[in-house]
């Protein structure tokens, strides 16, 4: 009896694998919620947490958090509610907190007109559900003095570091640490004042210190909230860290009329890198926004351009580290001309890369198409509808497995979402690893789920350290690879790796005989990253 109880319930776990949630239709996205403003991280597992505004017909404002798995269903099975200590919830920035969980930050605000508060509050969730930072998370300032831009990003230990600016354009930034705790001060250490009212932009640098555009400046913090050293810069936009502890700048310069994209490399104590003022990416930029993303050592652009006498065209083209163009020319993504914007840039398998693109005329979609590092197409030849209506105020995320996830809005206020697999289908779930594939990213840590699973006595468990792995990381004990194995309240019973590894795939075989049957965890760290999974023993 115990061994068909066995069976059934591997049948379970195998048909939710075969029958995907996602939607195979462009026509029809998974519906996710109802409000406004949606944002998307990864879950580290292959799914998604996504937040937003509900409630938004009348005050007040209510955040809400949703969980999609791999497969798109909700484990959770309904929203929670982020609170605050005030009746409105709002603006909400979401990222992972290195150990499956997610940690939102957001405003807090009290109205009650001319009368108003409005103060940055951070929650961490893990990935059950349960909020770890009481009910109404944590103030990352004791300051009582109205907030309003923020920015979050985590610091790889359980923690996350927030900047904001204040109603005078001060700019403040604050470590709270796994805990909930506030490390660099209850009021945080301030940066410029009467600054520029813009949004501030944390980058974490690869060699685990932080990186905060600020206005016209940029500032290098160390782990302590110590800065390093900062500089002025005209080129304003999308920052990205590079593999060695340094960072790329990228903005437009010049007047409408001689618009151009250029970029510049700086170390970590500030230096340029690359040849003096920048390197020039684009000529003809238009007003739009552009798209920035790195692919191990690559950095991909794409904006919109003039092309034949016609403006509003997107295009792309990459820049490696030396500071070369990689393209000799720049590459068009879609002959369509009329209400063209850029989504995203999102990193995939082999050094590919895919771009996205939306359209507002009659054929009102969202397209996508992978790229080589040599310019090839590897998609169909005008790329694939992702969504139809298109959606809007668009994020994304990839799923860990050379795809990506999409979310928006449809009908102004359905909250929808869309997978996307490395091989250009909609709703397709990659999860086999063998050697006549690349299922997963080579720039980034992977963790398989253990096979068999349910397990007796036995089950083997892969695993991927990236490629880029001794370039990636100026710590070199950031290569050290720790499995272990942990019950369901979270005492460690029993340690599978604990040594250096090269990049590369391992599998390895877990001895459960002395385990008792139950659910178990298993997690992966590297450097300072770490997967979390869940695996069951019966006996």
């Amino acid at each position: 009896m115990k061994k068909i109880f066995i069976l059934l319930i591997f049948i379970l776990l195998s048909l939710v694998e075969l029958f995907s949630q996602w939607s195979t239709d462009p026509n029809n996205n998974l519906i996710v919620g109802y409000g406004l403003f949606p944002n998307i991280c990864s879950d580290s597992a292959g799914g998604c947490y996504i937040t937003y505004e509900y409630g938004t017909t009348g005050y007040p404002r209510k955040l809400g958090l949703e969980r999609l798995d791999k497969y798109g269903y909700k484990p959770w099975g309904i929203n929670k509610r982020i609170l605050g200590e005030y009746p409105q919830q709002y603006r909400a920035k979401i990222v992972e907190d290195g150990e499956g969980g997610v940690i939102v930050s957001y405003i807090d605000r009290y109205e009650n007109l001319p009368t108003w508060f409005e103060r940055v509050r951070v929650q961490r969730i893990d990935s059950s559900g349960n909020f770890l930072w009481g009910p109404t998370g944590v103030r990352v300032t004791l300051e009582e003095i109205n907030h309003s831009l923020q920015a979050v990003i985590s610091d790889g230990s359980g923690g996350c570091v927030v900047a904001w600016q204040d109603v005078n354009n001060t700019y403040y930034v604050n470590r709270i640490d796994h805990n909930g705790n506030r490390l660099w001060g209850n009021n945080g250490k301030t940066l410029n004042t009467g600054g520029s009212n813009s949004l501030p932009i944390l980058v974490k640098a690869s060699d685990g210190n932080y990186y905060l555009q600020a206005g016209t400046i940029t500032y290098r913090l160390n782990q302590y909230g110590e800065i390093q050293n900062q500089f002025s810069s005209t080129i304003l936009g999308q920052p990205v860290a590079d593999p060695e502890g340094g960072i790329v700048l990228s903005g437009r310069v010049g007047n409408i009329n001689n618009r151009r994209l250029v970029a510049q490399r700086k170390d970590s104590l500030g230096n340029n890198l690359w040849q003096e003022p920048y390197v020039e990416i684009a000529d003809s930029v238009g007003p739009g926004s552009f798209r920035v993303g790195i692919n191990q050592r690559i950095i991909n652009y794409s904006w919109l351009g003039t092309y034949n006498g016609q403006t509003g065209r997107p295009y792309f083209q990459s820049i490696n580290m030396e500071g070369t163009i990689v393209h000799p020319n720049k590459i068009l993504l879609s002959s369509d001309s009329s209400g063209i914007t850029i989504i995203g840039i999102i990193a995939s398998c082999n050094m590919n890369t895919i771009f996205s693109w939306s359209i507002t005329s009659e054929l009102n979609s969202i397209y996508a198409q992978m790229y080589d590092t040599l310019g090839n197409k590897l998609w169909n030849e005008n790329g694939i509808i992702v969504a139809h209506p298109r959606m809007t105020y668009q994020q994304y995320i990839t799923d860990g497995r050379g795809g990506f996830i999409i979310a928006g809005l449809i009908n102004n206020f359905t909250v929808v979402a869309q997978q996307v697999s490395k091989n250009g289908y909609l709703g397709e779930i990659i999860t086999n690893v063998n050697a006549n594939h690349n299922n997963l990213i080579d720039s980034e840590l992977s963790l398989g789920q253990n096979f068999l699973n349910p397990f007796n006595a036995t089950t083997k468990i892969g695993y991927t350290i990236p490629a880029s792995s001794k370039n990636q990381f100026s710590k070199e004990e950031w290569t050290y690879v720790v499995l272990k194995i942990f019950d369901v309240l979270g005492n460690e019973v029993a340690t599978v790796v604990n040594e250096f590894q090269d990049a590369g795939r391992y599998e390895i075989q877990f001895n459960a005989s002395e385990l008792s049957s139950g659910i178990y965890y298993y997690k992966l760290k590297y450097g300072n990253q770490s997967i979390i999974k869940k695996m069951m023993v019966l006996k």
